[in-house]
């Protein structure tokens, strides 16, 4: 695993020479060689415990995700000016200026979350989120959401190494916020933020990252933002440029995804993929080989498991089919385990029912042709969530920590991190919380499907 340390140039259109590449590999080929081909994954790394509004430790409480350099309200939820600094207004803290300011604790910042190398003995030795999955799940794939492209800000490569360690491979995601860029409703430059995203995975190499396994393209653009197809496409063009111009070898080149959300269009749920085909096809630089080489059709379904078997079997191939989408482009659920209404069924044990029908349907007596698996979706208590998602969670805080116990009790974690407004070394500190978290009947109900061995928590 290469160190924390990159390549300093600008790759541009017209930095190296472009070398056209012949696609070797079909798409379910591809997903093969990036560890694609039976995905028991998990939906994200739970977060650290927060409340509803960040309090300060001088009044005792919880603490929020960030805790440093700008405090704002009291346990009574009145704002107030911190001591020393009579500027400072009254106002709703602003995460930008904080550890938390982004969806992304794939990173050093929180180590003590998903690692488990924390300093200070047997109470402070970290969560093991991903050692953890590995074990009780038999997890072999994290899905992550978000991707802080400014290297001020974040490390990615203690999280890559030690998925690889553990045999997972990883999600590499472009952003919303990118999104965001090019539709106009946030300022920044779309391309370096892409092109940093590439530095990352393939550094000064045309290796890709061993952790990586699959380039993800927004999240749910037909539900967010814009909702224009064509910017997939139009990021899926900007990435093969940037790997023509590194002379990228077909067989090191990502699959991409594009989730979409599980609404009907066009007929089908999760429809919104025609939209992104067409707009591929009509790109002459991309066309069908790209489709066919490149794309896992990603959506994030909510239907109960009979449903979904019947979907994938019968309807999704008569609708390829009838669009001139190739019918065997393999399928993958990137959010999985949940029901539309999350405060139904209502109790712990009726949900983890509905995520046994929904799981044992895809994998039981075997998976359907062309569907390489689906990510659990963790979900926790998160203080930004409302009513009823937390209902639906595979684990959970305040209860203890399970068989797995890691950490004992729970520690706050003081981290020195990059001030984003200042030249690199100036640090700003930082603390979370370290929470232990029990799991839900749910959760050892996916264990069961993805083939883990009995534990503690699920016997």
């Amino acid at each position: 695993m290469k160190s924390w340390r990159k390549i300093l140039f600008t790759l541009t259109a017209a930095a190296l020479p472009t070398a056209a590449v012949q696609a070797d590999m079909t798409a379910m080929e591809r997903a093969h060689r990036f560890g694609l081909s039976d995905i028991r994954g998990i939906a994200y790394i739970p977060g650290p415990q927060g409340p509803e509004k960040p309090l300060d430790p001088r009044f005792g409480g919880v603490l929020p995700y960030f805790q440093g350099e700008i405090q704002t309200y009291d346990l009574q939820g009145n704002p107030y000016y911190q001591p020393g600094d009579p500027n400072n207004p009254k106002a709703k803290l602003n995460a930008k200026y904080t550890i938390y300011y982004d969806s992304d604790f794939y990173n050093a910042d929180f180590r003590q979350l998903w690692g488990k190398d924390a300093p200070g003995g047997v109470d402070r030795q970290g969560r093991d989120d991903l050692g953890r999955y590995k074990v009780e799940l038999n997890a072999n794939f994290i899905h992550l959401y978000d991707w802080t492209t400014n290297r001020k800000l974040r490390n990615h490569d203690p999280f890559l190494t030690y998925a690889d360690q553990l045999g997972m491979h990883v999600t590499i995601p472009i952003s919303n916020y990118t999104y965001k860029i090019i539709c106009g409703s946030e300022s920044g430059n779309w391309q370096e933020n892409v092109r940093q995203v590439f530095r990352d995975i393939y550094e000064d190499d045309r290796i890709p990252d061993p952790a990586a396994g699959v380039l993800k393209i927004f999240n749910e653009f037909d539900g967010s933002e814009c909702q224009r197809a064509d910017l997939v496409a139009q990021i899926a063009l900007y990435w093969k440029d940037l790997e023509d111009q590194r002379n990228i070898p077909d067989r090191n080149r990502l699959p991409i995804i594009f989730p979409v959300t599980f609404s009907i269009k066009y007929g089908l749920p999760g429809g919104a993929v025609l939209d992104v085909f067409n707009a591929i096809i009509a790109e002459p630089r991309l066309g069908l080989d790209f489709w066919k080489a490149r794309v896992i059709y990603a959506t994030n379904p909510f239907n109960d498991g009979p449903f979904m078997r019947n979907w994938i079997e019968s309807d999704l191939p008569a609708w390829f089919m009838g669009r001139n989408i190739p019918t065997n482009t393999p399928v993958m659920f990137t959010e999985y385990g949940r029901s539309l209404n999350e405060s139904n069924p209502p109790t712990e044990t009726g949900q983890a029912e509905w995520v046994k029908d929904q799981f044992q349907s895809m994998w039981r007596p075997s998976k359907p042709a062309y569907f390489l698996g689906a990510c659990a979706f963790v979900n926790e208590y998160r203080f930004w969530l409302a009513a009823p998602e937390p209902n639906f969670a595979l684990t959970d805080f305040n209860r203890g920590g399970g068989a797995w116990n890691k950490p004992r009790v729970t520690y706050i974690m003081t981290e020195k991190y990059q001030n984003p407004n200042a030249p690199m070394g100036e640090r700003w500190e930082a603390k979370y919380q370290v929470d232990p978290q029990k799991p839900r009947p749910a959760y050892c109900e996916v264990a069961r499907i993805y083939g883990a061995p009995s534990s503690g928590d699920c016997p």
